[in-house]
Formats: structure tokens, sequence, C-alpha cells
């Protein structure tokens, strides 16, 4: 499986809290939606810890 880029992820929770937030998702669907959104903030904060080291790297070179 490819690996999502940190925009695609982004897009991805903003579409989840779109579904969550209407009013014809019901409960299980919007808990497991949840979940799913829970596990992208996760990848996104992964690729901003690395993005970051990357850049004290390039940085102290």
């Amino acid at each position: 499986m490819m690996q999502k880029t940190y925009e695609e992820l982004i897009t991805e929770l903003k579409e989840i809290l779109r579904t969550i937030e209407d009013n014809d998702t019901g409960l299980e669907e919007s808990i497991a939606l949840f979940k799913r959104g829970e596990a992208l903030i996760r990848e996104c904060e992964r690729l901003l810890a690395e993005a970051e080291l990357t850049i004290a790297t390039l940085t102290q070179e």
C-alpha cells in the first residue's frame, strides 16, 4: 500500500469531519469514523515529527 501524503491525510480528516457533522450519519458510523480520524491524526503527527527532524538535520549542516 502506498503511503498517503500529509495533505492527503488532512483532506481525508476534513471529509470525516464533514460526514460526522451531518445529520444523516448514525452513531455506529460516527464512532468508526472517529476511530479512523484518530489513526489519521497519529499518522499526521508522525509525518510532522519526521519533517521536523529532517529540517533540524539540514539546518545543522
